[in-house]
């Protein structure tokens, strides 16, 4: 007697696993970037054991600009001349090659399963900032010091870029805005109000000056929208709750001028660092090449007198700047790609939501690499892969209907 059960029982099973598989990566993102990598291995490779066929445009669709842009890297380590730093560079965007394959054997995602994939994300993100501020009052209260509030101190008990954390508390309360807005969820106003003050206190001790300026684009766009469209009562509230957090701000960097807290911020020269990485180009086409730019940019540093920026390895802290840099114009016109496909896909199918999200990461990129770090990839690649397969899920009829 056959014991084994139907081939598609199976499928069915291994679809379940990936789901859920799916669901704890992302919600491990902002928690751990050890366990997340572990998990973004095994569901990369349970992925392969989903049968699904595709065809070549559906494959274009969902990896097109993804592999334009990795191409882009390897090309970088033929001129390149430290290899060891080039092959790093490749480890760190493993997951531009793993997430969207594991996405591409998943079903087309529903509006429901876009939320729920975010939802994952947005409460691993409150987790990891309340035990950032649990471990800081633990250590205040045994006789440390109130910088423990402040930027990496406040972070480094998950191993996590300041900036970083600030980004996904951004996206966090965007996404807060979005559905108390538009009233596109369930849970009551009252709870989303509190989540939204919570994340936005978080923010104020993470994020430095930069990573304000892509909060105040997210603030811009919900009081415009209140202003030409009808007012209601829940969207009143909402605009209500953005002007108080934008006099939070506008008080806090009063007092940051006053306290040394600024002297913990992320105000250094901007403009010196993207000349920097400007003029030590030796050629804007090509580039330094993948691996080199630590080293030419360094050199640089102590040959112009910044020795505190060689100190650090600063790069230049602007997307655009950086892969002209390493990677010259090819590089650009890729990751302008890379950002422009999502952003434009969110407007054709009028997609608030969508082209908020990405139209930050162009903020993102004025005054950060945020593709130089495996917290800052992986948070991109989530999101434009999510945001891919809801849209290869849409028809065209469809498009009217979604959005506010």
């Amino acid at each position: 007697m056959n014991i084994l059960p139907p081939i598609d029982v199976k499928i069915s099973a291994m679809k379940k696993v990936t789901h859920w598989l799916l669901i704890l990566f992302l919600f491990s993102v902002p928690l751990s970037q050890w366990i997340s990598i572990k998990l973004l291995i095994v569901l990369f490779v349970v992925s392969f054991f989903i049968k699904k066929s595709f065809k070549a445009k559906q494959f274009l669709f969902h990896f097109g600009d993804i592999l334009a842009y990795l191409l882009i890297l390897i090309l970088g380590i033929l001129y390149t001349q430290d290899h060891p730093s080039a092959w790093r560079v490749l480890e760190t965007n493993f997951s531009f090659l793993a997430f969207p394959i594991v996405m591409l054997k998943t079903e087309n995602i529903k509006e429901s399963d876009l939320h729920n994939f975010l939802r994952s994300f947005l409460s691993g993100v409150l987790l990891a900032t309340l035990i950032c501020l649990i471990n800081a009052v633990f250590l205040f209260i045994n006789g440390g010091s109130v910088d423990l509030f402040f930027f990496e101190q406040f972070t480094s008990v998950i191993n996590i870029q300041p900036i970083y954390l600030a980004y996904y508390i951004i996206f966090a309360i965007t996404y807060g805005l979005y559905v108390l807005y538009y009233k596109k969820s369930s849970i009551h106003s009252a709870v989303i109000i509190f989540l939204l003050l919570y994340l936005f206190l978080i923010l104020m001790l993470t994020g430095g000056k930069t990573s304000f300026i892509s909060i105040l684009l997210v603030f811009s766009f919900f009081i415009l929208k209140f202003l030409v469209e009808e007012s209601a009562p829940i969207k009143r509230i909402t605009i209500g709750l953005i002007c108080i957090m934008v006099v939070c701000m506008v008080l806090a960097n009063s007092v940051e001028k006053d306290t040394h807290v600024s002297s913990l911020n992320d105000s250094w020269e901007r403009f010196v660092l993207w000349e920097s990485a400007i003029r030590a180009s030796p050629d804007l086409l090509w580039g330094v090449g993948t691996g080199d730019y630590k080293d030419v940019l360094n050199r640089y540093y102590l040959a112009h007198n910044l020795p505190q920026y060689a100190s650090e390895s600063y790069n230049s802290h602007n997307q655009f700047i950086q892969i002209l840099f390493t990677n010259g114009i090819l590089g650009v016109i890729a990751i302008l790609f890379l950002v422009g496909r999502p952003l434009y896909l969110s407007v054709k199918y009028n997609d608030v939501f969508g082209t908020l999200v990405f139209f930050s990461f162009l903020i993102y990129g004025m005054t950060e690499v945020f593709l130089g770090r495996y917290q800052g990839i992986v948070f991109f690649v989530i999101l434009h892969q999510i945001f891919i397969s809801y849209y290869s899920s849409l028809k065209p009829s469809f498009a009217s209907l979604k959005g506010a």
